[in-house]
């Protein structure tokens, strides 16, 4: 008799449990997926989950470019169902000081390009940002200058970068938020290292990427 109570006494529970994780997961609540390196992995998109109130997936990892995320976008993107995807790469792709982390920037534009398809045949809708700026006094005393040099600067090859995820959003008609421009208004955004955001500079980026994804969530 009690070992029926207890067989009992589990079933219930398990069915409680699966009860309340059901009524925590809410089918009507839109899921955006965050996906970039370690710039997104810092934060931003757990504020702007709480700012849009919707469900946040975090598929930042440090050090990636638009290539090596290109690799993992099924297991890390479309597998998820996102309703809206935030495509965040750049910095690691601009790095010409790196044989494993630099994608020439024609390159970036075309596995950009390839994100985006994959999203929209998944029935998502994609943004894309443009990657921020730099504090080039500070990220030259951790790289050398040589081979930026000969690009013509960081300022110049950041710009190109820029300028490919610009093309992608307007040959593709998709809401851009251009971090570069936005970001180089409000330097409280960088942290020491001259690159990744501080707190505030995620509570920044939150607030520039939930202008354009906002409309894409409204019920």
């Amino acid at each position: 008799m009690k070992r029926t109570l207890t067989i009992i006494s589990l079933v219930l529970g398990a069915l409680m449990s699966h009860g309340l994780n059901a009524q925590e997961s809410d089918p009507n609540r839109a899921k955006v997926v965050c996906f970039g390196d370690s710039i997104t992995k810092r934060g931003y998109p757990a504020i702007l989950g709480e700012a849009l109130d919707v469900e946040v997936v975090n598929a930042g990892v440090a050090g990636h470019s638009s290539a090596q995320g290109l690799r993992r976008m099924k297991k890390d993107v479309i597998d998820h169902e996102p309703d809206v995807v935030v495509i965040f790469f750049g910095t690691n792709d601009a790095r010409v000081d790196s044989d494993r982390a630099h994608v020439p920037v024609e390159q970036y534009e075309s596995n950009l390009v390839e994100m985006v398809k994959a999203i929209e045949e998944a029935g998502a809708q994609a943004v894309i940002c443009t990657l921020p700026p730099i504090n080039e006094d500070e990220y030259f005393k951790r790289h050398e200058t040589d081979l930026y040099d000969k690009e013509g600067g960081a300022t110049k090859l950041w710009g190109r970068y820029r300028a490919a995820a610009l093309k992608v959003a307007k040959d593709r008609r998709l809401p851009v938020v251009d971090l570069y421009g936005e970001l180089g208004k409000q330097p409280k955004w960088m942290s020491p290292d001259g690159v990744h955001p501080s707190k505030e500079g995620c509570r920044i980026i939150a607030r520039l990427v939930g202008e354009k994804v906002k409309p894409l969530v409204k019920n």
